[in-house]
């Protein structure tokens, strides 16, 4: 009998903490089918021919289970938090090897702005809480699974999300929001990690965005301080980014422009190449320059919405001895039909064009990918 009520009591006590702290339980699903068309040629000689297709999750948003909350300390000053965790609805398995892998953070909020402690998406993408700039400029964001938005399948682009994270966003003012980030180790699960060592990659980031009436416009530099381990001295990487929205009722309209420098990899060439099954390690092209273009449309339509972006980067390396021309093409369709406030249907396309070439020698991709499924929001 004590036990119970001791019991009841811990129970108690938590509700009210957590009743006082404002704390909430959310999570969406997205799970559906998907067909995936792969074709790689070297020099003109079939390296792949794949046709794949089967049940998937995170095709338009990723599968999430998430708790978060704040806490009003006084007037002007308030504390909050978000563990969020990611998942594969289809199999039931962790996205990866940690358990609040999406986001966990911490954040002091007051007149002054807010700063967050902890791991969380970068202010280039459109993840998590502070992630801005890739929603306001294409709209599909970062890239719907198989679609390229202005991630890294199309653009160059840091990890969507780091370790060790501060971030600053300011009050807005005049419709204007800053933003400012570093990573003091961008990814703790490396072997041997040392947090604010040169041997593991950090991370730097300054944004800004503007949003008045139908008008939304985004900018963002960032940086990525590149490990130098075993004698490497590899070139830091970064990326201007610059974009937009305006949404005029019958359609919304985007456009979004990167330039990039000593990248090691943008556009899916990475994937390209280990996919082609070379013997050579990917690595020779690893201080890439070159830009990147995306326009993107948002069109409500038969009571739900349609969306498409096509999108073009160009780069070239700079690696001493190495002289590499790679291009990517890009074209994604969708369509969202929305069975509530909650629930949406949608079914989406994409063709990609990659190639990587130097004198005399080149390969080429051309993946096609068709998407189904179903979004549910709680």
């Amino acid at each position: 009998m004590k036990k119970t009520l001791a019991a009841v009591a811990v129970l108690g006590a938590f509700a009210g903490s957590a009743f006082a702290a404002d704390v909430t339980l959310y999570g969406r699903i997205d799970t559906g089918l998907n067909f995936t068309s792969n074709t790689i040629e070297e020099n003109g000689v079939e390296k792949v021919d794949a046709q794949d297709w089967g049940m998937a999750s995170g095709q338009t948003t990723g599968s999430r289970l998430g708790v978060k909350g704040t806490e009003q300390i006084s007037e002007g000053l308030a504390v909050g938090f978000v563990l969020e965790h990611g998942l594969s609805s289809d199999t039931g398995a962790n996205s990866d090897s940690r358990f609040f892998n999406r986001e966990s953070m911490v954040q002091i909020i007051s007149d002054y702005g807010t700063f967050a402690f902890g791991r969380m998406g970068v202010i280039n993408s459109d993840a998590g809480t502070f992630g801005f700039y890739s929603g306001a400029v294409n709209p599909f964001g970062t890239g719907w699974n198989a679609l390229p938005g202005v991630g890294g399948s199309l653009f160059a682009a840091p990890a969507a999300r780091m370790d060790n994270m501060i971030t600053y966003k300011s009050p807005t003012f005049a419709g204007t929001t800053v933003y400012a980030q570093y990573s003091t180790g961008a990814d703790s699960t490396k072997d041997g990690f040392e947090e604010n060592s040169n041997k593991f990659d950090r991370y730097a980031a300054l944004g800004v965005n503007f949003a008045n009436g139908g008008l939304n416009l985004a900018a963002v530099v960032d940086w990525v301080d590149e490990a130098k381990v075993e004698g490497t001295d590899p070139e830091d990487m970064y990326t201007i980014n610059i974009g937009g929205s305006y949404d005029c009722g019958f359609a919304k309209t985007y456009l979004a422009a990167q330039y990039f420098k000593n990248a090691n990899d943008f556009g899916g060439m990475k994937t390209m190449y280990n996919a082609a099954g070379l013997t050579d390690t990917w690595g020779g092209v690893d201080e890439m320059k070159g830009f990147g273009v995306a326009l993107g449309v948002d069109v409500p339509a038969w009571g739900g919405n349609f969306l498409a972006s096509l999108g073009y980067s160009d780069g070239e390396n700079e690696t001493e001895g190495d002289t590499f021309d790679a291009t990517v093409y890009s074209v994604s369709a969708a369509y969202t039909y929305p069975l509530s406030s909650r629930t949406n249907l949608y079914v989406t396309g994409a063709y990609n064009n990659r190639e990587l070439k130097d004198a005399d020698w080149k390969l080429e991709q051309d993946e096609y990918k068709v998407t189904t499924g179903i979004v549910h929001k709680f």
